[in-house]
């Protein structure tokens, strides 16, 4: 009995010896990095410096203890026949040991030295820049003469702040007739004062900028060394001097309805002009009359027909608009065979105005040539 008993013993630990120990879990240490200290971009600052403080948790590590209870003991009567497998009852007893383990990590101080590409946002305020244009500014403008006679030469002299600069001259009637352009900005020139443009002449510097003109105005004073036969004071404004005197001539005036014609031999003319109301308009004519032929067409009562070279004109050649019949009508009176008196403004002959007077005392301005418009100064 004894003997079987301890051969059970035996086996009982023999089996305890055999069974597998529970492994012991170690829990590996969690370090817990602090998370940065947050700290402000710094301005302008390129090379910031970084303190990271760590404080270390001890993390505890598990020891279990196994504690084995059996709980077999046997209440039959064991007989040597029977063969007995006790089946032991395990039951764990877990008791913790708390073993911190802990490995000491130092306090890191990193100096760090990034690279740093700063990104400046900058609020911009314009400052307005104003660069001023001047206009064009004339600092002097003169002439050595301001009163001369016909064709006399006057010299301008100037100076001026501009991009361009002319000289423009202005006839007694403010009307343009001549501009001389591209002129310096300061400088001199030398011009003959015409005759024929009246007494009183302008002449003009005109500075330009960006557009703008500037202008100064002398005046010219054109003294005559001759006067008008019929008198300055009926010259119109704006006539220049006369050329030379008066001259004076055997002639003819016949008037007409519509108008009259002169005959003019001083200065060796021999012409006939013809004038006519409508449009105060002109012509002048060789005279072609051979001195005796005449068309002797009657003439309505009251009225008569064209004499000497006038009857030769009216039947041979044409009004400015169409026959001397149509534009004139008949004659009103017979032809006067006074002397006639011509004189030219300017230049004598061309194109040069003229005045012829008649025999009641009247004076007529025409305009220059063999054909233009007429007009009654006196």
């Amino acid at each position: 009995m004894m003997r079987r008993w301890f051969s059970a013993l035996i086996l009982f630990v023999l089996f305890a010896a055999c069974q597998p120990t529970v492994p012991v879990v170690v829990v590996p240490t969690l370090a817990v990095l602090p998370s940065p200290t947050a700290t402000d971009i710094p301005t302008r600052t390129l090379l910031p410096t970084w303190t990271f403080t760590y404080t270390p948790t001890d993390t505890p590590t598990l020891t279990p203890s196994l504690t084995f209870t059996p709980s077999n003991t046997p209440t039959a009567t064991l007989t040597p026949s029977d063969t007995y497998t006790p089946t032991p009852t395990i039951t764990p007893s877990l008791t913790p040991s708390l073993t911190p383990t802990h490995t000491p990590t130092s306090t890191l101080t990193p100096s760090l030295t990034p690279t740093f590409t700063p990104t400046f946002t900058e609020t911009f305020t314009p400052t307005p820049s104003y660069t001023a244009t001047l206009p064009a500014q004339i600092i002097s403008f003169g002439a050595n003469m301001t009163s001369v006679t016909p064709g006399a030469s006057v010299q301008f002299a100037w100076s001026a702040q501009a991009d361009t600069v002319r000289m423009e001259q202005y006839d007694q009637n403010n009307v343009l007739r001549q501009t001389i352009p591209a002129l310096p900005t300061t400088g001199t020139i030398t011009v003959v004062v015409p005759s024929n443009q009246g007494q009183a002449l302008q002449y003009r510097l005109v500075a330009s900028r960006l557009g703008v003109d500037t202008v100064q105005a002398l005046t010219i004073t054109v003294v005559c060394t001759t006067v008008w036969f019929f008198g300055d004071q009926y010259a119109p404004p704006g006539t220049g001097c006369p050329a030379a005197g008066g001259a004076v001539a055997d002639g003819a005036f016949q008037r007409f309805e519509r108008g009259a014609m002169i005959y003019v031999a001083a200065n060796g003319l021999n012409r006939v002009y013809g004038l006519q109301n409508d449009s105060a308009r002109y012509v002048a004519i060789a005279n072609g009359w051979d001195g005796s032929t005449l068309r002797a067409d009657p003439a309505p009562a009251g009225l008569t027909m064209p004499e000497r070279m006038f009857n030769w004109v009216y039947y041979n050649t044409l009004a400015p608009v169409g026959s001397w019949n149509s534009a004139l009508g008949w004659a009103v009176s017979y032809a006067d065979s006074g002397a006639r008196a011509i004189q030219w403004e300017g230049t004598v002959g061309g194109t040069s105005p003229f005045f012829i007077d008649a025999p009641a005392g009247e004076v007529y301005r025409f305009s220059g040539g063999d054909t233009g418009t007429w007009q009654r100064v006196k």
